[in-house]
């Protein structure tokens, strides 16, 4: 039994499927997803915001769910506190 995406390309699978809601082909967007891979400052992007959000830290997107949860959630404590 094997699992999709699988675990050794998982973000690129993650990707072309978000892509490929907006292109005519998987090979496209499998070919748009690898280009996104493989680009340093992408990397380093990801890893940035991991590191923020690991450390507890909002990572400063002002598009990042993760931060607006976080921020809703620690206003919705203040109040009923």
């Amino acid at each position: 039994m094997s699992s999709y995406p699988p675990a050794d390309d998982r973000l690129r699978h993650l990707l072309a499927q978000e892509i490929n809601l907006s292109v005519d082909t998987w090979k496209l967007a499998f070919w748009i997803a690898d280009g996104i891979t493989k680009s340093p400052e992408i990397r380093r992007e990801l890893d940035r915001i991991a590191a923020a959000h690991a450390a507890g830290q909002p990572c400063g997107d002002r598009n990042c769910q993760h931060c607006f949860d976080a921020h809703l959630t620690e206003a919705i404590k203040e109040t009923s506190e």
